[in-house]
């Protein structure tokens, strides 16, 4: 029995030593990944085998940096959520800021529609897509609610000459293109200049990309503008650094600031509100909007709410179904009606310049790693030099194998046919990630896939190990696993 229990041992030790340790450590990690896959998949339920929403806390994407006006509103929203219970999840606030708010709402565009990724967001997205900024609008969206409604101020500095809309009205018809307007390019501040012009032919500010309420306010107060619009909870806070409004966009004027005469009473016709929008990914389904909607109403009516608006000079109005329809298609309508590809537009000359340096830097970063590539697969050079060739006493075996023969005619013309695979197939997986509906995980997994095939199957690497499981590991795992990190760990939300 003793000897039987030995030999046992010895076969299986035996065993174990003959496996090697890459078989091991690859079998490891396929089987924790499978693991991790089946956990992962009974934790975030579809949305068809639900039968109480929500079952997880929702996520609510700000397309801004925080500390901005829909920050703030989303965060009230949330706190009063919490505060009286009234959805029985958390809703969770993820800031996805820059470019004028397009990162962010593609983000939550391309986010499953299971009803835990909301976004909230004025009609910045509007007038982005009347801009060209992107090729999508409200209809890639299922909107859920209008949520209050603040007025715009016109406001130049304390010591700027004109006293009124008129006068600086009048001054941008006299001298076209000389005042300039600090905006959010293809944002809602932008079109409030594109709308006054409108009203007064021959007028035309000139535009500088600027960004949010506290960077128009810098750059008006600094002098490197002429004027600007605010939220009227923006301009109380900002009146004392040396603000003065010209003009509110209101149809009269606002009890809370009734020193400020409306564009109507100086001639225009601009009557203007900002609200902010909730909105899900297309395809949501409708019980989980008309929920979310309910909640959003009983938001609003608490006394947190109430307050914080009052605060920022906020009307406590909500607006859900049809008559948020007609307040949505009320806006597009404007924006459309205006033209917003002005030339007379000052362009965002450093941020250009450091885009255009580091895709410069990517692509010979890019082109190098390709050369070198190429180089070592096509040299058709061995790891062991010829010890017997001939050589003189000034040259040494080391500067031999740092010597790196010419590409020939042949292989210079393989390298580019490589090169220009490789561009086209980068640019059809950045469209696709783009443009269509699939998942992260099995894009990656497809362009990996090619991405090998066009540039791996002859490499040193696969010439000497197994290709096919080094290619399958690849392939599986690194989507799934770059997913998980980002997506589940980070927080980072992907296609």
């Amino acid at each position: 029995m003793h000897s039987m229990v030995s030999q046992i041992g010895s076969a299986t030790i035996n065993a174990w030593r003959r496996l090697r340790p890459w078989v091991v450590v690859r079998t490891a990690v396929w089987i924790i990944s499978c693991i991790l896959f089946v956990v992962y998949q009974r934790s975030n339920p579809t949305s068809g085998s639900e039968s109480v929403y929500p079952l997880k806390p929702i996520t609510v994407i700000v397309p801004f940096n925080t500390g901005g006006e829909s920050d703030a509103f989303a965060r009230m929203i949330q706190h009063a959520a919490a505060e009286h219970k009234l959805l029985g999840q958390e809703l969770v606030i993820q800031n996805i800021g820059g470019a004028g708010a397009t990162i962010g709402s593609g983000r939550a565009r391309k986010a499953a529609p299971d009803g835990y990724t909301m976004m909230i967001l004025h009609e910045a997205m509007l007038t982005a897509q009347s801009s060209g900024k992107v090729s999508y609008g409200s209809e890639s969206f299922e909107p859920i609610a209008a949520t209050g409604k603040t007025r715009l101020i016109i406001a130049v500095r304390d010591d700027s000459p004109y006293q009124t809309l008129s006068e600086i009205m009048a001054a941008a018809a006299e001298n076209p293109d000389q005042l300039v307007f600090a905006a959010n390019l293809g944002a809602p501040v932008h079109y409030a200049g594109l709308i006054l012009e409108r009203q007064l032919p021959g007028s035309a500010f000139r535009y500088t990309q600027t960004g949010g309420g506290a960077q128009r306010f810098e750059a008006v107060v600094g002098g490197h503008a002429d004027v600007s619009a605010f939220s009227l909870g923006e301009y109380i806070a900002f009146k004392a650094g040396g603000l003065r409004a010209i003009a509110i966009s209101a149809p009269e004027r606002d009890p809370r600031v009734p020193e400020i005469l409306t564009a109507r009473e100086q001639g225009f016709d601009f009557v203007h509100a900002n609200m902010h929008f909730w909105w899900f990914p297309k395809g949501t389904d409708q019980a989980k909007i008309d929920r979310i909607a309910k909640l959003l109403e009983d938001c609003m009516k608490t006394e947190i709410v109430r307050n914080q608006l009052a605060l920022r000079l906020s009307d406590p109005l909500i607006l859900t179904g049809d008559e948020m329809q007609g307040e949505l298609a009320e806006r597009i309508s404007e924006i459309q009606s205006v033209d917003s590809t002005s030339p007379d537009v000052l362009p965002n000359i450093p941020r250009i310049i450091l885009a255009a340096t580091g895709l410069c830097l990517v692509g010979m970063l890019f082109l190098r790693v390709l050369l070198f590539l190429e180089t070592s697969r096509s040299s058709g050079r061995s790891d062991v030099i010829n010890q017997d060739a001939p050589r003189g006493d000034w040259q040494s075996k080391t500067e031999i194998e740092d010597v790196e023969p010419p590409l020939s005619h042949k292989n210079k013309r393989k390298y580019w046919i490589t090169v220009t695979k490789v561009a086209v197939l980068m640019v059809l997986y950045v469209l696709s990630l783009e443009y269509l509906p699939w998942d992260y995980r099995w894009l990656t997994m497809c362009f990996i896939c090619l991405f090998g095939l066009v540039i791996g199957p002859r490499s040193t690497v696969f010439r000497r190990a197994r290709p096919f499981p080094i290619f399958l590991d690849v392939v599986v795992l690194v989507p799934f696993w770059i997913y998980a990190v980002f997506q589940s760990g980070l927080h980072i939300e992907l296609p």
